[in-house]
Order: C-alpha cells, then structure tokens, then sequence
C-alpha cells in the first residue's frame, strides 16, 4: 500500500488512537450556495440519498488509519476495519492486513456482472467534460438519467455510481479547495452506500488543481528550465496537494513524447519523465503517463515517423516511465504499427505490455468517438473498423488489453443511434453501452477471463492508493500543504493572480517564481542592453491589452513609463501572440531610432507564432523568449487570470533583480521550410543537410541512447543555447572555404615540364548566388554575431551566427557578386579572392 508522509498522518489524529469517532467540527466545505458549513450540518442543507455518521480512526503503528462516512467500522483482534459490505463480518477484501491480491481476487468474487462491466468506464463526472459549478442537489443525488440545469444537461453522479456501477471518473473542475472537497467527498460517499462500498477513483488533466483549478502544470517551463530538482520538488507538492484534495489519479507525467515538453532528445525525455512520475507515484497518487503512442508536443508518431522509422528512440522515454513505476497509461487516437487507433491494436498494445513489460492499468484516451461509434483502419485480425458494430469495437478494445475506456457517460439499453443520444442525452458527448459490453461477453467475443483481468487491475490501484480504508479528502491537511496563513485565517473569494498568491504559501510562490525565471530565455543582448539601468524612461507595450496596464505598473517599480516612443530611452514589449501586430513594435521601435526589449511568449509547437520569427530575432536589440503558461488546457475555467510569467517577475529580469538562466530544448529554424524537413523523431536535425541525416539516423538506429551533436544544423540558435547576463561570447571566424573545383597546372623543373591536377577556388557568376562555409568557434560564454563578408567597404553579404560557449558551428553564408573580374572579400578578417564571370 502507499504511505502518505508522516506529516499527513499526524493531520489524521483528530480522534482517540484506534477508537471510532465523529469528526471534528471544524472541517469545513462548501454547500451548493456556496457558504461554507461544517461537514456535520451538510446533511441539514443537502439532500442525501443516504445517512450519514461520520467516524475516523486514527493511523498507529498496528493501526492503518480509516474514514467511514456510511457503513460501520467493526472491530476484529482488537483493530477496526470498515464493513464496506454491511454484512457484519471481516471480508478478506475489508481486512487491510491482507495483501492486495488477495483482497482483490475476494472483492472481484462478489462482483456482479454489471458491476465489473462498470469498472471498465473511465467516465467523466456529470457526463461532460466540465462538470457543473456550483453543484446541484440534483446533479449530485438524483438516479434520473439526466438532469437539467441552467439550461444544460447532466448526469447525475449518484445514478452514474449506484445504477450504472461507474467507479473511475474524470474530473476537470473548478474551485477553491473547500468547494473541490465538498464535491470529492460526497463522490466518495455515494461510493461508500454502494453494495460493496467501492471507493471512486478521481482523475483529472491538471496536475495542480487547488485554488479556483487555474493552475495547469506549465509543462514546457520545466522542459526548458531542465532543473530536475525543481521538477521533483514542485510536482511532489502537486501530488500531496491532489491526494489531499481526494484526486488520485492525474493525467500526468506528460511529455514522454519525442518533441513535447522535454525535448527532442530521447534521454533528456527519459530522465525527465522518470524524475516527473516518481513525483508521483512517491506521493500518494498514481502518474498516468501519457500517450502512448505519442500524441502532443510537436508531433504525432505518425506524423513525426520518417523513412528511418526510429520506433526504438521513442521508447527510451516510455521504458523510463514504467521502470519508474508509473501505475497507468493513457493511449492516444494515433496509430502505432497498424492503420488503426493502438486500442483496437493487439499487435501495438503488445509492445506496451511485453516489450516494455508494463502491467498497470490502460485507459483510452477522450474520445474515441464523439456521438455515435466510429472507427477507421483495420485491426490486426482482418476486421475493417469502419463497418464493425460496437459489440465487436469493445471486443477489440478489451482483447487487446486495454483496461479502461475513457469516456464521458453510460447509455441503457442497446441504441446506438445519433438521433436516440441526441434526444435523450443532449448536450453530451461519447456515450458508452454497458448492455453491448455485456453482449459482447454473452456472445463469447470477450471472455470471463479476461474482463477479470482487467477489474483485478483497476481494484488493485484503488488497493494500492489505500482508498478502501480512506479515500476522503481534508481540508485542514490541504490548507496546511499549500495555503497562505492569511488564506487559512479568512478563505477569501479569488478573482485575480495576485489573489491566487496570496492564497498560497511562500514555497509554493517561490518555487513558481524560481520556475518563471529558469524557464526564461535570453537569445539576443546586443551591446549588453539588459539588464537595463534602474530609473531610465521606457515605453511600454504589447500584444494583448489584459497584459499592458499590469506590465507597466511592475516596471514604473524600477523606471518612469513614459507615454510615447519618442519619449523613452527603451521600449519594452511583451509579445503573448507572435503575429503581425508584434512585428509592428519592433518596426514601430526602429523608425523611433530606439532600442527594444522584444519579450515573446513561446509555445511547443512548430506552427506559426509559437517562437520568434527571422524579423524579431534580427531586428530586436534584446530578445528573452518566455515560456512559462499555466493555462487550463481542459475544464471548465474560473475568471481571468494572467497564465504567463508574473510582470514583476519579468520587470525583477529585465532590470537584474532576477536573472533568466533558460536554455533551448529546440533549435530555432531560420526557415520555414527547414521546420518542414525536419524529422520530428530525430533529434536536433532541424537545417541539416539530407546526408547528415541520414548519418545521424543511422547512428541512432543502432544506439537510441547516442548522444548526438547539437550544432549540425544551420540554424539561428541550437538546442541547449541561453545566455546570461554579463558574460560575453568570443566569436572568432577562423576557416573560410569558398566553392572548389579543379585546375591543371604546369610546373617546370630541371627533370623538365610536368602537369598536376590541383584544387582551387570556383569561378562563379555574375548576378548568381553561391555559398561560402565558415568554422565559427565561441571561447566565451553563449553569445551570437553579425558574421559580415565585405568588398572594401562595401558589406555584400551578413549572417546572424550564435555559438554555444566553449563549441563551433559550421555554416554557410549566401553570397552575391556583380560584374566580372577578381573579387577581394574579407569574411570576418579572413581573406579571400573570387573570380567572376
């Protein structure tokens, strides 16, 4: 079983050791009108379909600690135990002392059909994605199908758990941690009244869902910060926070895809991705580490596959999440070995299970279909997906290995029809059909055997997380995790991110800070711009008008913001979207003849506007590329709250109060076309030559662990760059080659005259371009350089190079010469002559 830490054990002594008793009276949650009442009235102001009498027992060292809300806890050799059953006596799957696998093979022996066919859902609470809020009496208790509130329609959660046998939801809401407990807790209760008192497992998409459920994990904030302390530190207190707050199972770790969070680079993944589930999975909560296989980031498998088919590569990362204990997965709507979705795959699935040798739970990902099934493809065995019935979708899905389907509500009866779901449960989205399961089984397509399977892992999670004995949240021991002593004295209404702050406790802030600035890049500081001089006159300005007036109030705390361009000695602009309108400062600033300090919100993509483009990179004086978003990216959301980088945070980095120490998980292309040919599998080939590539891939082939070079490709800045303030590159052009061919020459000594075949520099053409290739060697710190190639005075050709520190690059540079004859260049003090024609 896993161990909460001790700290939260000791929250649990509320009672005398070992006796049941009443809890304590000052647990306070929130009724549907939202005043907060404590736990003991609830039953005056809500509805229940049930009693309830509240015991705890406390954890000792004979002793595991115990919440029964419903049934009675009895005594057996002088310790307590919850008579989850009611039938008076111990069962092996209520005795704690028991192993885990034994108390499932018991539990799943009293398991009626319908009720194993119910824990195969992994279903979403009131049958959508965004559960109501506030809750409802009737959303919560009534046993009607549906439900209609403010006009849309729901399915009721105690129906959903009583009736239909659902045990495993998703729930993407929002709330302050007195609102989510309420909900999570009655969830539980209604649980607890089943037959078997089965405990509700909760998932959600955030990993971080306390405090109005803004905060969504800044994922690629901790990719680009690559501090694997941080991200240990961080997610451990997501994890202790969920558990307390009754979630047990976030979508999370997210990013064992090649080109999503961490990067492009199999083992950066695989150390990342094992650092983020053990997070977890050492803090009460099960990782259910997603998709496999690949979806997200960058790219899908199926898009980023190329003719190299690096299959291997990407399962470095997917090996490092089950080695390090990851207790679910997630699948994905992607195809993998066959021209199907991988959970109608038996073929794919095996490389999961036997290849990789994972035995945890799987769960589809949302949503297969949307109304009514549809599949494409053709499933291993023959079977044309397109045409087949449902009967035989759920076939395939369970034969295959899949534990779960991921879906939003259950359906009665057989009709699959768009017109019988659109009539009777309007509003919603895929449905599912415990009756055609149940056919399915009766037919002989799916055996007893292997629905067993299946129920036995998911009763071994519930097990595992200890939710038989407590899976109550508390709102005391969440407050004490995460919570401000402001916040726990007066639990005020939260309506902007300073509210969010000041709700939280100074580690959690500081951790986020620390989090802001380490996932900041600094990409170009011509003539060391930043930081800048405290108490100048800056403009400020940018892309979004929610950001501008907060903006401009934190940096008046270090300068004067002046009105106007003219007025200031630099512009600053924060750049949320990279499009037009952000060009537009940027030129806006020049024509002003002042510098700027472009500021660009960057996103893990590589479609327009996720990172600055070739006019930002080479027309800002100062560019810091931000990363940090923790925008909810599933749910429903809660006011408006500002997701990016704090603008104190930012105006403490561009003044030097704060320093950005960030450093690229990708190259930047200098073409579109380069983000085009690149292979989304491979690692750091962005603006290599096609034989390059296929040398790197080859070596990858045959090592998916071989570190590669990230300087092969001609690019603006190569992965792994960033660079600090006060620390100068030393950029040195050192080899310049022009375009060779060959040239007989005559030689004449005292044997003689002989002829020998030498190398010299090509004859090019007036008008044409041709390439030069330079070594560019850096012996400073990270920095980048106007490489210049010059006729006289004259500057015929220029190159924005950057260097990593202590590395090289080797690039071409275009260059184009008019009118015939001998040409004397020099390319960064190298000499050289070409002759035109």
């Amino acid at each position: 079983m896993k161990k909460l830490s001790l700290f939260l054990a000791l929250v649990m002594l509320i009672t005398t050791i070992g006796v049941p008793t009443l809890a304590d009276d000052n647990s306070k949650y929130r009724n549907t009108s939202g005043t907060e009442v404590s736990e003991t009235s609830v039953a005056d102001t809500i509805t229940k379909p049930y009693d309830t009498n509240v015991q705890v027992v406390a954890a000792t060292d004979a002793q595991n600690e115990l919440e029964a809300h419903i049934k009675n806890i009895i005594q057996v050799d002088g310790l307590s135990f919850k008579d989850l059953n009611g039938n008076g006596q111990l069962d092996v799957y209520e005795d704690w002392r028991e192993e885990d696998t034994a108390r499932a093979a018991d539990l799943l022996s009293q398991m009626t059909l319908d009720e194993k066919i119910g824990t195969l859902w992994h279903a979403s609470t009131g049958g959508t994605f965004t559960s109501l809020y506030p809750y409802t009496d009737d959303f919560l208790f009534s046993n009607e199908n549906t439900v209609k509130v403010d006009d849309a329609y729901y399915v009721p959660m105690y129906h959903s758990i009583i009736t239909d046998n659902v045990t495993t939801y998703l729930h993407n809401v929002n709330g302050t941690p007195s609102d989510l407990l309420y909900e999570n807790n009655v969830f539980q209760e209604i649980g607890e009244s089943g037959r078997l008192g089965i405990p509700i497992s909760l998932s959600c998409d955030r990993s971080y869902n306390t405090f109005a459920g803004m905060v969504n994990m800044a994922n690629y904030a901790f990719g680009i910060a690559d501090d694997e302390e941080l991200l240990s530190t961080m997610v451990s207190a997501y994890a202790k926070e969920l558990r307390a707050l009754g979630f047990t199972i976030p979508f999370h770790s997210y990013g064992v895809e090649i080109g999503s969070w961490y990067g492009e680079d199999p083992n950066n993944v695989a150390d990342m991705i094992a650092v983020e589930t053990k997070a977890y999975e050492d803090n009460g909560v099960s990782a259910c580490t997603k998709h496999f296989m690949a979806r997200g980031g960058r790219s899908s498998y199926s898009n980023a596959k190329s003719d190299a088919n690096l299959l291997d590569s990407w399962l470095v990362g997917w090996q490092a999440a089950v080695d390090a204990g990851t207790d679910y997965v997630m699948l994905n709507n992607g195809h993998l070995l066959n021209d199907c979705n991988v959970c109608y795959d038996k073929e794919s699935m095996a490389i999961l299970r036997d290849t990789l040798g994972y035995n945890g739970v799987v769960v589809t990902d949302w949503p297969m279909w949307m109304t009514t099934p549809s599949a494409s493809g053709t499933a291993p065995d023959g079977t044309d997906l397109s045409t087949a019935n449902l009967e035989t979708l759920y076939a395939l899905i369970m034969n295959a290995d899949v534990d779960q389907i991921g879906s939003f509500f259950t359906v009665d009866g057989t009709d699959t029809s768009s017109d019988f779901i659109s009539a009777n449960y309007p509003d919603m989205m895929q449905p599912m059909w415990p009756e055609i399961m149940k056919q399915a089984i009766s037919d002989g397509m799916i055996s007893q055997e292997t629905i067993d399977k299946h129920v036995t892992r998911v009763l071994l999670n519930k097990f595992e997380l200890g939710l038989f004995e407590d899976p109550y949240g508390s709102l005391d021991e969440v407050l004490a995790l995460c919570a401000s002593d402001s916040y726990k004295a007066t639990q005020t209404e939260l309506t902007t991110i300073d509210d969010i702050y000041a709700a939280r406790n100074d580690t959690e802030n500081e951790n986020e800070i620390k989090l802001q600035t380490e996932s900041t890049v600094l990409l170009k500081n011509n003539n060391n711009l930043l930081p800048l001089a405290k108490g100048i006159k800056v403009y400020v300005d940018g892309t979004s008008t929610d950001s501008v007036d907060i903006d401009k109030a934190a940096f008046a705390n270090y300068a004067t913001v002046v009105d106007t361009m003219e007025e200031a000695d630099v512009v600053i602009v924060r750049a949320l979207s990279l499009d037009d309108s952000a060009e537009l400062f940027i030129q806006d600033a020049k024509d002003a003849g002042k510098p700027i300090v472009f500021v660009a919100q960057s996103a893990n993509s590589t479609s327009a506007g996720s990172e600055p483009n070739a006019f930002m990179i080479e027309n800002s004086d100062a560019l810091l590329m931000t990363t940090y978003n923790c925008t909810p990216d599933h749910g429903s959301s809660m006011g408006s709250f500002f997701h990016y980088t704090l603008p104190s945070v930012l105006a403490d980095m561009v003044f030097g109060e704060k320093e950005p120490s960030g450093h690229l998980l990708y190259s930047i292309a200098r073409t579109a076309d380069d983000d085009v040919y690149d292979w989304g599998e491979l690692q750091y080939d962005l603006g290599m030559d096609m034989k390059t590539r296929l040398y790197i891939a080859a070596t990858v082939r045959a090592n998916p662990t071989a570190e590669i070079a990230t300087n092969l490709g001609d690019v603006y800045f190569e992965a792994g760059y960033g660079m600090a303030y006060g620390k100068d590159a030393a950029l040195n052009v050192d080899t310049v080659e022009a375009p060779k061919t060959t040239a007989e020459v005559e030689t004449t000594s005292m044997f003689g005259t002989s002829t020998s075949t030498v190398v010299v520099n090509a004859t090019e053409k007036t008008g044409v371009a041709f390439e030069l290739d330079m070594i560019v060697e850096n012996a400073g710190a990270d920095g980048a350089t106007l490489v210049e190639v010059k006729e006289g005075d004259t500057v015929v050709a220029s190159k924005l190079v950057s260097v990593k520190s202590g590395s090289f690059v080797v690039l071409p540079i275009e260059v184009t010469l008019e009118g015939a004859g001998d040409h004397v260049l020099d390319v960064a003090g190298n000499p050289l002559t070409i002759t035109v024609e």
